[in-house]
């Protein structure tokens, strides 16, 4: 069963895959599509230059300027490919923002 807020999640990440021309399948040398996790601890939004650890061992890095200020303990995130990189949307936050994987 699919919590109704990863529902709502997951259809979101579809609607951008498929409207505006995302790639559903990547090669990148990470060899992933879309990764589903959690943020490792607690989620303070977006700064600039924010650098998020996920409960799966990945640590990626904010590389699209926003700012957004939102406290949460453990959101679940969905990473995806773009064109022009990754994009990283933090539940409880409209916007997906780019990134880059450190480790």
């Amino acid at each position: 069963m699919i919590h109704a807020t990863k529902a709502v999640s997951l259809s979101f990440i579809s609607v951008l895959c498929l409207g505006i021309g995302v790639a559903t399948h990547s090669s990148d040398a990470f060899g992933q599509s879309v990764i589903e996790s959690k943020i490792d601890g607690e989620f303070e939004g977006w700064e600039g230059d924010t650098v998020i650890p996920l409960i799966n061992g990945q640590i990626w890095m904010q590389v699209e300027y926003y700012y957004h200020y939102r406290y949460a303990y453990m959101p679940d995130v969905f990473i995806y490919p773009t064109n022009s990189g990754w994009k990283m949307k933090v539940d409880g936050i409209t916007k997906a923002v780019g990134v880059e994987r450190l480790r």
